[in-house]
């Protein structure tokens, strides 16, 4: 009987919930956890997750010391260059999040704003082009991120739209202000460039989880009242 491969999976050490949990935590649940548990079931293999900073977990994987990383990934053009991706699993947006009594009606209230963002995102990125003059505040890790919005260290913060909606849903003092304009991106599985046989195979599974409703009961677990 022969041994199963074993996958070495990257997590982000700032679990993005719901995308998944702390790995450290009595329970390590999430949409990512579920999704991933399905697709290795169907094609046979285990997971050995590992969790790292995000600075670092790129070199983790180019390094060979992973084999994905499946950790609310977006896909962008320039990490198309230097990773695989599978197809996307989830479409989301960036939104800005404020306090309950605050109101943000368009990009142009954002003036003189203190904006947070986490460190290494595409929402930083996003923050540095569409407002290079506003002050900003960076933080390591989603959950800091939050509780300086709360402590009114920032005027409003810029977030993926399912991670700010689970925080959201423990959180009724904050909302989503608004959803930033032409910002239409994608998490997908990154792995080594050239890895096409794993591509392949985690491809293939994600339309069999798609067809016969699987991805359909883990979407609607995880993210039925969150808008996305």
């Amino acid at each position: 009987m022969s041994q199963k491969r074993v996958l070495k999976v990257g997590l982000d050490s700032a679990a993005p919930f719901p995308m998944h949990s702390d790995y450290n935590a009595e329970n390590f649940e999430g949409f990512e956890v579920d999704l991933m548990k399905a697709i290795t079931e169907l094609l046979d293999l285990e997971v050995e997750y590992e969790v790292s900073l995000w600075s670092n977990i790129l070199e983790k994987l180019f390094k060979g010391e992973l084999d994905l990383i499946c950790s609310a990934v977006t896909v962008t053009a320039s990490r198309r260059h230097i990773l695989e991706f599978s197809n996307p699993y989830l479409h989301f947006r960036l939104c800005a999040v404020v306090n309950q009594a605050d109101s943000l009606l368009e990009i142009a209230d954002f003036k003189n704003k203190t904006i947070g963002i986490r460190e290494a995102t595409e929402a930083e990125k996003y923050v540095h082009t569409h407002f290079p003059a506003n002050n900003m505040v960076h933080a390591e890790t989603n959950r800091e991120l939050y509780r300086k919005l709360q402590a009114g260290k920032i005027d409003m913060l810029i977030d993926d739209s399912p991670i700010a909606g689970g925080f959201l849903q423990k959180n009724k003092k904050l909302k989503v202000g608004m959803y930033l304009p032409r910002t239409d991106s994608q998490y997908a599985i990154a792995m080594k460039k050239g890895d096409l046989k794993l591509k392949e195979q985690f491809d293939g599974a994600l339309t069999t989880l798609k067809e016969n409703g699987m991805y359909q009961n883990i979407y609607k677990k995880w993210f039925a009242d969150i808008q996305f």
